[in-house]
């Protein structure tokens, strides 16, 4: 049964100066937080992706990869007014629980809504909401599971325009074919720790028991979590101790993002 509904906005921050700016519509454009080339993309449009530039890429070699790319001065109080729109939209079709960063949330299914096609249905209609009341080029894909870690699993696998289900029975093969870091949760630091035990794919970590992914993270409690998690289980939402606050999106010294209050996925 499913239960959670994700939304995660594609290259929110380049996404929303095309929509803004005609001319910038299917350009490859790069958000930076000041015009100089001593600095870098804090995001990218899918046109600018395609040709290697991304987020954290040097604006030097980003001209080097993408001649073509037109280099925006973030804006961020503008982008805060786009995600107060969107969380607008997205409540039209299903109430928005959890506000995780500028650019995701999710919402809970109930009753008849957690049935797969009509959990698709809503989903279908929050794309259809987010195009009308705020604008065509403002894509989002959509991750629909039975916890909410899972449906922001779901909602990282098919991009831009998404919209993935992952059900209980589909699991862990739904995900076996992930990266490690692709999973919440899991960084560079952890990889490196997986692979000291011979942990080097998603399927592996799967088959590991409590205990012994409590052995990996070192706590009883994450690997708990871990478990339950990776099959579905429907766990308590863990918030970080971070205060909400829109002001908080951005880096007030570089203009880069900050993901704000995030669930912790790993407990």
């Amino acid at each position: 049964m499913l239960r959670y509904l994700f939304v995660d906005m594609n290259s929110f921050f380049a996404s929303v100066e095309q929509q803004e700016r005609p001319e910038l519509r299917h350009q490859p454009v790069g958000i930076v937080p000041m015009l100089t080339d001593n600095t870098c993309c804090i995001a990218a449009s899918y046109e600018a992706k395609a040709r290697g530039v991304k987020t954290g890429t040097l604006v030097r070699e980003a001209r080097t990869l993408c001649p073509r790319l037109h280099l925006v001065e973030a804006r961020p109080r503008l982008y805060v007014q786009y995600h107060h729109r969107i969380v607008t939209a997205v409540e039209s079709c299903l109430h928005v629980d959890q506000v995780c960063s500028i650019d995701e949330m999710y919402g809970r299914l109930m009753g008849a809504e957690r049935e797969p096609q009509r959990a698709a249905a809503i989903a279908r209609q929050v794309k259809a909401a987010m195009a009308l009341a705020v604008g065509p080029f403002m894509r989002c894909s959509i991750g629909l599971a039975p916890n909410a870690w899972l449906a922001k699993v779901a909602s990282d696998m098919q991009k831009p325009d998404g919209l993935t289900i992952i059900l209980p029975a589909q699991m862990p093969a739904a995900i076996g074919k992930l990266e490690l870091t692709d999973l919440p949760g899991i960084g560079g630091n952890m990889q490196r720790r997986l692979h000291l035990r011979g942990i080097y794919h998603v399927h592996e970590l799967c088959r590991l028991s409590a205990d012994e992914l409590s052995a990996v993270w070192g706590s009883k409690v994450h690997g708990a979590i871990w478990w339950h998690q990776l099959r579905g289980h429907d766990l308590p939402y863990r918030p970080t101790t971070a205060a909400p606050s829109a002001t908080r999106t951005f880096c007030p010294r570089s203009g880069a993002p900050s993901r704000g209050p995030m669930p912790c996925w790993c407990g």
